[in-house]
């Protein structure tokens, strides 16, 4: 994979949408702090890259730029943090695609539940749809996206093994307040429950809901699995952490430090992507070492059955044009 392909999806300066943001670049020598925002635990792919970023960039400058990294969403969520940064009030951040479920939920394509069925899959819509995506949240809410990782698969996890879809019928689990997904387990016969994702493990443990889902990597920092027997690899959703600044922000910037941010920012991520190039199995095993029970699932039985709602959902929460373009990209 070539590295400015995983990196800055959408080309050239600030958009034009938010020209009227320029103010005068920092003078040079002027020593810089670049806050991030992120929502990823310590040791993560993304943590890992944003550390790297922390180290070219003193590098680089001599010292003088100086990231500073706010780890475990100390600084906010999802939501919390695409406002700050469209703001301006923060200059980077680390993220998942929070923002597209909250702000742009009619593009909201890209983890719905076995929309994509592999890595390739994945960068096929980052490379393609995902770029025009990602310049229409520049445009309208001055938001970069600098750089883009593979996350991984996400997994169902639960106090008891689900092996078929059937098995879904009833379970009470834990999802994030994203409409589509809701939509999805609820179609499949789940009963999901909207609980802070800090509120999680507790829930897991007193068996508020039996079940929740997310990548490997968060089920093993935030230790789900000390309350949860079963690892389902469902692999419904290949997702994306995504590293953004603001374009109010990087608007301030010397051309020379666009330049040198740019160049460690391209390398930071692509240390991530090749993390996570081979999946997720190295976790995955530290988990069954932990004590979870790896279940295999039936994928295409799963997507089969969860095909009718998106496609419902196509037609009335979705716009039509931007999904028959990613269907497209997918043959």
């Amino acid at each position: 994979m070539d590295r400015r392909q995983a990196t800055r999806l959408i080309g050239g300066s600030v958009a034009a949408g938010t020209a009227v943001l320029h103010a005068p670049a920092f003078a040079q020598g002027r020593k810089l702090t670049v806050n991030v925002a992120s929502v990823y635990p310590p040791d993560s792919p993304t943590d890992v890259a944003l550390s790297k970023l922390k180290e070219l960039a003193a590098q680089r400058s001599n010292g003088r730029i100086e990231v500073s990294i706010q780890k475990s969403g100390t600084m906010g969520d999802e939501r919390q943090t695409f406002e700050m940064l469209s703001q301006g009030s923060v200059e980077m951040g680390a993220v998942g695609v929070g923002d597209i479920s909250a702000f742009f939920p009619r593009y909201f394509l890209s983890e719905i539940p076995y929309m994509f069925s592999s890595q390739d899959d994945f960068w096929k819509f980052w490379r393609g749809p995902g770029r025009e995506l990602s310049a229409m949240i520049e445009k309208e809410r001055a938001v970069r996206t600098d750089g883009v990782m593979y996350r991984g698969a996400r997994y169902l996890t639960s106090s008891t093994a689900v092996r078929s879809v059937a098995d879904v019928k009833g379970l009470k689990m834990r999802l994030p307040p994203v409409k589509a997904w809701h939509k999805v387990w609820e179609s499949l016969g789940a009963l999901p429950a909207t609980i802070a994702f800090g509120e999680t493990y507790m829930a897991l443990k007193t068996g508020v809901v039996a079940a929740q889902e997310n990548p490997p990597e968060t089920i093993l920092a935030y230790k789900f699995f000390e309350a949860q027997k079963f690892l389902m690899q469902t692999e419904h959703v290949h997702g994306a952490s995504r590293l953004l600044s603001s374009g109010r922000w990087w608007a301030t910037l010397s051309k020379d430090d666009q330049a040198l941010l740019t160049k460690a920012i391209e390398e930071s991520v692509e240390l991530a992507n090749g993390m996570t190039r081979d999946g997720d199995a190295p976790i995955v095993k530290k988990l069954q070492e932990l004590g979870m029970t790896l279940v295999p699932v039936d994928k295409n039985a799963f997507r089969d059955a969860v095909r009718p709602a998106v496609e419902a959902m196509a037609k009335s929460d979705f716009d039509p044009g931007f999904y028959e373009k990613v269907r497209a990209t997918l043959r």
